[in-house]
């Protein structure tokens, strides 16, 4: 446990006249902030509930990095001035007790991304999510704090909210309370949990049905055995175009990529049998085993190819290991089990399966 600096003061100092109101308490520990119950909480408590004028909201998270970036433009002058002071910078400040943004991919340098041997995925991720218009700090923090408030109200940045640690297994509910023009206070967003906690507990909110690669791009850190993880390798065939196959957490695989291959792999007599079929209803035929002949080829070919992604993620987890990557090493090495899973499904069912 560390001490959470005098920005946590000004900042917590600031959240009583904005009405922001919470039976948690903020600490912080090296590898950054988390908060603590002040007294046990059962399933329907609010965790949080807060104005929505004391969040900064916008239509798109674009904008919202852009509003916020003006708001910190604006310094003192700010009425969010005490958040943004308490933000992450991109270096980190360890004597106001401010973590780093510098832990999120996006923020790496070439060594560290030459470990992520995850067949593109993290490079993918991030050239798509990649806007260099926008301020890279702004930009962060919306991507890794943000919340989405639904009704076609758009994104907020949320004082509080974004301070509780991700769990995707706590169950979370958030509802917005519109101002009927009585209380004077405005709509209040109201944090719900559906998890029991005890007094001095860590708290915890599901921020969704994130995979690995949701939460290591946007948040900078993996879950081991995510529940909600799925991991995809893509696949490239002569003349035909590329597609992915897909692993789930319990080590199924995808249906769409198993039809595609077995409508690909299938012989001079399966095909006729496909193109028989009136138009509009041939996808329904290879959405089951067409023939146990070629049912094994699908499998073997899935087999074969996940081995050879899971090979890879082991090689590059244990040069993170070698590394002292602690963080790419464990994202590699959930990957690789989880193809590993789906082999061993795979063999279960099929057990001289060849690969």
């Amino acid at each position: 446990m560390v001490a959470i600096g005098k920005a946590a003061s000004t900042f917590l100092s600031w959240t009583t006249p904005q009405g922001i109101q919470t039976p948690l308490e903020l600490s912080q520990r090296p590898e950054g902030r988390f908060t603590i119950c002040k007294r046990d909480i059962s399933p329907g408590d609010d965790l949080l509930s807060i104005p929505l004028s004391s969040c900064l909201k916008s239509d798109s998270l674009e904008n919202l990095a852009e509003k916020l970036a003006h708001e910190k433009n604006r310094g003192s002058k700010s009425k969010f001035a005490p958040y943004i002071e308490f933000l992450p910078t991109l270096e980190g400040d360890e004597a106001s007790g401010r973590p780093a943004l510098s832990h999120l991919p996006r923020f790496w340098k070439g060594k560290r991304l030459d470990l992520v041997l995850d067949g593109g995925q993290l490079d993918a991720r991030m050239r798509r999510d990649e806007r260099p218009d926008i301020d890279q700090w702004a930009l962060a923090c919306v991507d890794s704090r943000a919340n989405f408030l639904g009704d076609g109200m758009g994104y907020a940045m949320t004082p509080m909210l974004d301070m509780i640690n991700h769990d995707g297994t706590a169950p979370t509910r958030a509802r917005i309370d519109k101002d009927k023009g009585f209380s004077g206070a405005g709509d209040i967003l109201h944090l719900t949990t559906g998890k029991s906690f005890s007094k001095g507990d860590e708290a915890f909110i599901s921020y969704g049905a994130l995979t690995n690669l949701d939460t290591l791009a946007d948040y900078g850190f993996v879950t081991p055995q995510n529940p909600f993880n799925s991991e995809s390798v893509q696949v490239r065939m002569m003349r035909r175009d590329p597609f992915p196959i897909t692993v789930f957490a319990d080590g199924s695989v995808d249906a769409g990529s198993k039809a595609t291959l077995r409508y690909y792999l299938a012989n001079e007599a399966e095909l006729e049998q496909f193109s028989t079929l009136e138009d509009g209803t041939g996808l329904g035929i290879i959405a089951k085993k067409i023939s146990d002949r070629n049912e094994l080829d699908v499998s073997s070919f899935i087999a074969s190819t996940l081995a050879e992604a899971a090979y890879e993620a082991q090689m590059g987890a244990e040069d993170a290991t070698i590394a002292d990557d602690g963080l790419v090493s464990t994202y590699l090495k959930e990957r690789a089990n989880t193809f590993n899973l789906a082999i061993e499904r795979l063999k279960r069912k099929y057990p001289d399966l060849e690969y």
